[in-house]
């Protein structure tokens, strides 16, 4: 009664934390792998798929992860399957009463490898990666259960060597841990029995092993490297640095089969001391401890994954939101976020600077730039799409599709008039199962091409492409070229004026604010100068004194303000720049000044440091 309870309190304790670390973390994180993948319901597709080794495999994972579309869907589906895992395993290594905790440790294996991806989603590049690595489990131990449930020797070596025909093109790696598997049980039985017969299994098997992929290699596959013959299906993670440690589930999951594999537990069934029947619940707690300890945790992380998200719904109000709830030090690609929530609702130019600023590093253990993430969506926001364009081509081609990449791909291409881009990339979306609605929404615009003008939904991008969008180079540093390229315009349409002097505060280049702020004014009679206008009109007069601002309706309390932050820089001129910036940033954090005279570029910093390391 008491190993029921104890079992049953296990099976609990999975279920609530596979779920807690999966839709309770971060529902953002699961939709963006649905996002970076893609799973068509047509012959190509599959096709297609069978012509990499590990086909099978990532066509099924890619079907299972599409239901991440809707987090708690997939959350579920993804719980009933490492159960499964469970489940098997205990059945086929006979883990019964008080050992039954000890077949959940491949399932949390499985899981540790989905929750420690962090920024590493990125450039994965096996399909349905979140279901890969459950699919290949339990191809490995139903091999090994039918294997064992064999009893004559010509039919076991029969069944391994036409099960790593059969299963290596189709699932890759997981069907050579299956055949090490066999093999192991095989050399097991040898050496109980010391029978001669006995050794033909592994002599079978052995070269089976090293020789099928490399057949398949030579004869049937050609989208695959020598080197990852033996390794298909597996991530691209390295060997060395902080990647290494990405290997841990995997390494988890080959040594417990091994030793299962070579364990005799029909001896540890008998009656055994209290304290070796608590061992097993102990190592299902270290196991949960370990996944819980290596899962990826970074709050910025989830924060752009979230801003993102509402980017793309343009949903503005709760980009702020969550800018608003930013305590540390944020990324860039944060502050990108904000900065754009803020122009889109007309409110950059009064409340850029009363966000949080920084230049935190994100939390990869491979090097990653804004642009790889979200490109393509600041390019289309900003009217860029050109570039928008250009780089979802880089995506596809390194990447290959996904329902990301397509869509943007549809949108700039509608704006840019290559209606028959569009209509092929829409195409494959009408063909999800999930994105078939938004597809669906925009076959109207393709449909009817004059009516792309008149649609509200483009017109705010529409109006930031009075000018010539002509395809330069960005050097995949994004946040630099947009900053030069909106203050650097030699002509300023009425609808850029705004951006071109919002992105002249941010390079704090003075002589191109000038004209550019004169602009604004001259163009907008009617309208407020926004205070961020009014606090570097102000301070690059102090600092030049070569125009003259008599007479400008700038508002009082501005004025005094920056009176008062004269009065402060006098007073406190002869601190050490560390406290003067502590004291400015208490009371006037949020303005202009303040960014002006304390707050590096990052960008410049970024260069700073790679000169010298260099």
């Amino acid at each position: 009664m008491k190993v029921k309870i104890l079992n049953w309190s296990a099976f609990g304790v999975f279920i609530l934390f596979a779920l807690y670390m999966t839709l309770g973390q971060n529902p953002d994180f699961l939709r963006k792998l649905q996002d970076l993948d893609l799973f068509l319901f047509n012959g190509p597709f599959f096709l297609d798929s069978m012509h990499q080794v590990g086909g099978l495999s990532m066509y099924l994972s890619s079907f299972l992860n599409q239901f991440f579309f809707y987090p708690l869907l997939g959350s579920l589906l993804l719980l009933i399957l490492l159960i499964v895992v469970c489940l098997l395993t205990a059945k086929l290594f006979k883990l019964k009463g008080w050992l039954f905790p000890l077949a959940f440790i491949p399932s949390l294996a499985l899981l540790l490898s989905m929750t420690e991806l962090g920024y590493m989603i990125y450039y994965q590049k096996v399909d349905g990666f979140a279901y890969n690595n459950i699919i290949g489990v339990l191809l490995a131990m139903t091999g090994l259960w039918a294997f064992q449930k064999l009893k004559k020797l010509p039919a076991k070596v029969f069944f391994a060597i036409s099960y790593l025909l059969v299963a290596y093109p189709l699932f890759g790696a997981y069907s050579l841990l299956g055949g090490l598997l066999m093999l192991l049980v095989s050399l097991k039985n040898y050496f109980e029995t010391k029978q001669r017969t006995a050794l033909i299994l592994p002599i079978a098997i052995l070269p089976s092993l090293l020789l099928i992929p490399i057949f398949y290699y030579e004869f049937v596959f050609e989208q695959i490297a020598f080197s990852d013959i033996y390794t298909a299906v597996l991530p691209n993670f390295k060997l060395n640095g902080s990647e290494i440690l990405l290997w841990m589930p995997y390494l988890i999951i080959a040594v417990f089969f091994i030793v299962m594999a070579l364990q005799k537990w029909n001896k540890l069934q008998t009656k055994q001391p209290l304290l070796h029947k608590i061992v097993p619940a102990f190592v299902f707690l270290s196991c949960l401890t370990v996944v819980y300890v290596f899962s990826f945790k970074d709050k910025n992380f989830n924060t752009e994954l979230s801003m993102q998200a509402a980017s793309e719904n343009e949903n503005w109000d709760k980009v702020l939101n969550l800018a608003r709830k930013q305590q540390e030090e944020p990324t860039r690609l944060i502050v990108l976020n904000t900065n754009l929530a803020l122009y889109k609702l007309g409110l950059a130019g009064d409340k850029m600077y009363h966000f949080k600023n920084g230049n935190k590093k994100m939390k990869s253990p491979r090097m990653i730039l804004p642009i790889q993430i979200a490109g393509t969506l600041f390019y289309y926001q900003y009217g860029l799409t050109n570039y928008c364009n250009k780089w979802c081509m880089e995506g596809m081609v390194e990447y290959g599709l996904s329902p990301s990449v397509l869509k943007y791909f549809v949108l700039s291409s509608l704006l840019n008039g290559e209606i028959k881009v569009a209509k092929k990339c829409n195409d494959v979306l009408l063909s999800t199962l999930f994105d078939k609605a938004w597809a669906l929404k925009y076959q109207k615009y393709i449909d009817h091409p004059e009516s792309i003008s008149k649609a509200q939904e483009f017109k705010n991008i529409q109006v930031l492409n009075a000018y010539d969008d002509v395809l330069d180079g960005d050097y995949g540093n994004m946040e630099a070229f947009l900053k030069n390229h909106f203050s650097h315009l030699r002509v300023v349409p009425k609808e850029l004026s705004e951006l071109s002097v919002l992105f002249s505060l941010e390079t704090k280049n003075i002589e191109r604010f000038w004209p550019r702020f004169f602009q604004w004014v001259r163009l907008n009679p009617t309208k407020k100068i926004p205070i961020h206008f009014q606090e570097a009109a102000l301070l690059y007069e102090r600092l030049e004194h070569k125009v003259d601002l008599t007479g400008a309706p700038f508002d009082v309390a501005v004025k005094a303000n920056f009176s008062n932050y004269m009065e402060m820089v006098q007073q406190y001129g002869s601190y050490p720049e560390e406290s003067l910036k502590q004291i400015s940033y208490n009371r006037f954090g949020n303005t202009f000044w303040h960014y002006y005279f304390f707050v590096k570029d990052p960008l410049s910093k970024e260069k700073e440091d790679k000169e010298y390391k260099n």
